[in-house]
């Protein structure tokens, strides 16, 4: 693999970024075929206007091919994640002979497993490189899918769970990383956003397909059996096609010409990256464990994972507290994913258009908390207020993942380091469901009090978190601006002049 890095500004005749303007560099103003990306200074790139043209060719070329790939790679992952709640509802847990909290117990497993595996699916993923190694965990997680439909009894049921979470873990991370080598720190959100919309998604559709198919009645197959069976064989059809359409890295591509591919690259050396297509670094891989950031953000995830669980697998059985068929309560489900969509494309875009990440995530656990409040202190059967507040929490819980992954991986310039800090992150994240799977237990049905006040609480506690880090790292850009006699934001500073929050020169994506 080749990369591209941007060399150590000369010793003098060029301005640097603690000067507050790049104006007297002599950069390249136009671009040609013998120029060398990897010959130009970290100013030079810092300086290069980029023809808009060019660039939104090449914007346009990753969105075609990747987007749509990855909205339907974690379309299937949150499906044959979160499909036992359908399944659930048409007799699961009765026809596999579960009793007591087992159905919980499943739950468990494939989300201790989904949470753990997803620290060593970042190595993976940044060890071989994202597009060899995404295709093949999706296949193995589509072949467990498939068992399900096999399951005849509790150890069958957390056998098939605990790899179908092991496999869907080390992909979780990947999307993210994969995402962050292709485009710019403002482009990330709306993109994130695209392909994490899959999940609301793919719970409509899951409810919508668990509807028709519960109406079948067959007498070798039962409902949930039918929907796992077609769920799971769509998901290895579309592993078997990622393996063709993932690109590999922007210098790598054979869709780009020459020219686009150089244009590629300096625009992330702007505003994404240090290094394009950077070597393995163990080193540099473990260093995000060395930042106290590290940990404050691994709460936040933990907060917001707990709700993303409750929206995305519990959202049935919430609904079911109104009393209606299975097959009515899963269709009820599917105007609160729908909506839940439109409000992350909202925000997504709108955190973008700003470059702020904390407000729109400080935002989003509001959403949930007051939903949360709402189903906590009114009775099962005032349906309106209830039904509101279910789609209050499917608006604040959907929000956080692009917003998330964005906002750190935004604050990190190093390849290496920002696959660590993504897999850790997500397993942090994963690990929320693991609180949700354990609250929600079927003796507090129908309506769940315990399980809605911890959750909210959680989300109190993440929405401290959120705004206590944005303070502090709003507060060291004004410093750092101050002893430099500028005033910088993190759209001013070249991340490859700025590789990490070590850097004098880094500013804060807010």
């Amino acid at each position: 693999m080749a990369k591209v890095k941007a060399q150590a500004p000369p010793a003098s005749g060029a301005m640097s970024v603690k000067d507050g303007t790049y104006t007297d560099i002599v950069a390249a103003s136009s671009l040609d075929e013998t120029t060398s990306v990897s010959a130009m200074t970290a100013e030079e790139i810092a300086a290069f206007e980029i023809d808009p043209v060019i660039e939104a060719e090449v914007r346009w070329a990753y969105d075609k091919r990747i987007l749509p790939a990855a909205f339907c790679m974690y379309f299937f992952s949150a499906l044959d994640r979160g499909n036992l709640g359908n399944a659930k509802t048409d007799g699961y847990d009765k026809d596999i002979h579960l009793h007591g909290n087992q159905y919980n117990a499943i739950l468990t497993t494939q989300y201790a497993t989904f949470a753990f595996f997803a620290l060593f699916g970042g190595y993976l993923v940044r060890r071989f490189s994202p597009p060899r190694v995404m295709p093949i965990f999706i296949f193995c997680w589509g072949i467990c899918a498939l068992l399900n439909a096999c399951v005849k009894d509790f150890a069958g049921a957390v056998a098939v769970r605990f790899f179908l979470g092991m496999f869907e873990g080390l992909y979780g991370p990947s999307t993210a990383i994969y995402l962050s080598t292709f485009y710019k720190r403002d482009e990330m959100g709306k993109r994130m956003a695209i392909y994490y919309s899959s999940t609301a998604l793919s719970g409509a559709f899951s409810g919508l397909l668990a509807f028709g198919i519960f109406h079948i009645h067959n007498g070798h197959l039962k409902g949930w059996q039918i929907l796992f069976l077609i769920e799971g064989g769509l998901t290895v059809i579309v592993a078997c096609a990622a393996f063709f359409i993932l690109p590999s890295y922007p210098n790598e591509v054979s869709f780009l010409t020459p020219m686009q591919k150089k244009v590629a690259i300096i625009r992330l050396l702007k505003d994404s990256s240090a290094e394009v297509n950077s070597e393995f670094s163990r080193k540099e891989f473990f260093r995000p464990l060395q930042e106290w950031r590290t940990y404050a953000l691994a709460i936040f995830a933990l907060t917001y994972g707990t709700a993303q669980s409750t929206a995305t697998t519990f959202l049935p059985q919430i609904i079911g507290r109104f009393g209606y068929s299975s097959v009515k309560t899963n269709l009820l489900t599917v105007p609160c994913y729908l909506v839940a969509t439109l409000w992350l494309y909202l925000n997504a875009w709108l955190s973008d258009h700003f470059r702020q990440r904390a407000y729109f995530l400080t935002g989003a656990l509001g959403t949930t908390l007051i939903g949360c409040i709402i189903l906590a202190a009114t009775s099962i059967h005032d349906v309106k207020p209830g039904y509101f507040a279910c789609f209050l929490i499917e608006m604040g819980a959907f929000v956080p993942t692009a917003m998330f992954h964005s906002w750190h991986n935004n604050n990190d310039a190093g390849e290496n380091s920002r696959a660590f800090r993504t897999g850790a992150l997500t397993f942090m994240a994963n690990a929320g469901s693991l609180i949700s799977s354990n609250i929600f237990l079927t003796t507090d049905a129908p309506k769940y009090e315990k399980a809605l006040i911890v959750s909210a609480c959680l989300q109190v506690l993440g929405m401290s978190v959120a705004m206590g880090l944005r303070t502090q790292m709003s507060m060291e850009n004004k410093r750092r601006n101050k002893e430099q006699g500028v005033s910088l934001t993190s759209k001013d500073v070249a991340t490859a002049d700025a590789s990490n929050p070590k850097s004098p020169n880094f500013r804060f994506f807010l």
